[in-house]
C-alpha cells in the first residue's frame, strides 16, 4: 500500500510509535532495527528497488537469449564444416601425401606438394582456433544468460517471502509484525551470515592467487563467482552493474546488493548498498554490520605478466583483472 498524506495513516504511525515507546522494557533486547522495520512493513515502496532489479534483469535475458541462440547456430555450423574436413584429412591425409611424393618427378616437386599441404593443414588449425574461440563465446553468454534466469527467480522468490510473511500475520499489529522480523533476523541470520561473510573475506584475501584465471585476451585474469560460491555459505551472482549475495535457508532469504569498489588503502571491497530480509528492506542499523569480501591489489600485481596498478571491474560471472602490462 502506497503511503499517504491522510490522517489515518499519521495516526496509525504515530499509534505504533507510542507503542514503541510505551514497550521500551519489552524490546530492551533488540538491536534497535524494530523501529525502523516498521516503516519498512508499512511502506510498500521499499521493495521498489527489488522490482526494479527484476525488470532490469528480465531485459537482459530478453537481450541475451536471441544473441546465444544465434551464436549456437553459427558455431554448430562451423563446427559441422570442421568435423567434414577432420574426416577428409584423416581419411585420404596420408594416401595423398604418399601419392604426391610417388608423382614428383623431383623432390623439389614433393617438397612443393608438401608446402601446399601444409598450407591446407595450417588454415584448417586456425579454423579449428577460430571455432573454440566461438565456442568459449558461446559458453561465456549461456553462462551469463543462465545467471541472470537464475537470479530473476531468486528476487521473485524474496518478493514472495514477504507476501507470505504478510499473510502469515495479517491479524497482528504493524509493531508486532516488525518485532518478529527482528527476532528472525537475530536468532536466525545475523550471526550466521556475519560468520559467512568473514569466512569469504578471509578467503579471497589469502587466496585470490589461487582464485584468479587466465581469461579471454581481451583481460589478463579473471575471478569466477564459482570458485567462490563452491566454498562458501552464500551465493554470489557478479553482472556488470552489481554484485547480488543470497543467503538462503528454510523460511529465510536474504539478499544483499552492491558493487567491488577500490579504495585508496590497496583493497578492492565489495560494498553493500541495500540488503532484503524475506521482501523487507534491510534498516541501516542491520546494514552496517555486513562487510563483503576484500582483494588486495598487490597479491593481484604479482600474477604472471601483470605489471603496474591493476584494474578491476565487474562482468557477467566474474570479476575481470587487467593492468598496464596487457
Amino acid at each position: 500500500m502506497k503511503r499517504t498524506g491522510s490522517r489515518s495513516m499519521l495516526g496509525l504511525l504515530l499509534g505504533s510509535m507510542l507503542i514503541l515507546t510505551t514497550s521500551v522494557t519489552v524490546y530492551a533486547h533488540l538491536t534497535g532495527a524494530f523501529a525502523d522495520f516498521l516503516v519498512t512493513v508499512q511502506d510498500e515502496q521499499t521493495t521498489e528497488k527489488l522490482k526494479t532489479e527484476i525488470l532490469a534483469t528480465k531485459a537482459e535475458i530478453e537481450s541475451l537469449t536471441p544473441r546465444v541462440n544465434k551464436l549456437e547456430n553459427d558455431y554448430k555450423d562451423k563446427q559441422q564444416l570442421a568435423v567434414s574436413q577432420l574426416q577428409f584429412y584423416n581419411e585420404v591425409g596420408l594416401d595423398t601425401w604418399m601419392n604426391l611424393l610417388l608423382q614428383s618427378e623431383s623432390l623439389v616437386d614433393a617438397m612443393g606438394s608438401h608446402w601446399l599441404f601444409e598450407n591446407h593443414l595450417q588454415a584448417y588449425m586456425q579454423q579449428l582456433d577460430l571455432l573454440y574461440k566461438d565456442y568459449m563465446q558461446l559458453q561465456s553468454t549461456k553462462v551469463a544468460l543462465e545467471g541472470h534466469q537464475r537470479l530473476l527467480t531468486i528476487i521473485e522468490d524474496n518478493m514472495q517471502m514477504r507476501n507470505l510473511f504478510l499473510s502469515q500475520n495479517a491479524q497482528l499489529p504493524i509493531d508486532q509484525v516488525a518485532n518478529y522480523l527482528d527476532i528472525d533476523w537475530q536468532s536466525e541470520v545475523e550471526k550466521h551470515l556475519i560468520q559467512a561473510l568473514k569466512h569469504d573475506t578471509e578467503l579471497t584475501e589469502q587466496q585470490v592467487q589461487t582464485w584468479a584465471t587466465a581469461a579471454a585476451e581481451t583481460a589478463s585474469y579473471k575471478l569466477d563467482e564459482s570458485w567462490l560460491n563452491a566454498q562458501s555459505d552464500v551465493e554470489y551472482f557478479f553482472r556488470s552493474d552489481h554484485v547480488y549475495v543470497v543467503y538462503k535457508k528454510k523460511d529465510i532469504h536474504v539478499i544483499l546488493i552492491g558493487q567491488v569498489l577500490s579504495g585508496g588503502n590497496g583493497y578492492a571491497q565489495l560494498q553493500f548498498e541495500a540488503g532484503f530480509f524475506n521482501g523487507f528492506l534491510m534498516p541501516d542499523t542491520l546494514m552496517i554490520e555486513l562487510s563483503g569480501f576484500r582483494i588486495r591489489h598487490d597479491l593481484l600485481e604479482q600474477l604472471p605478466g601483470m605489471k603496474g596498478p591493476v584494474d578491476l571491474r565487474q562482468s557477467g560471472g566474474a570479476l575481470i583483472i587487467t593492468s598496464e602490462a596487457r
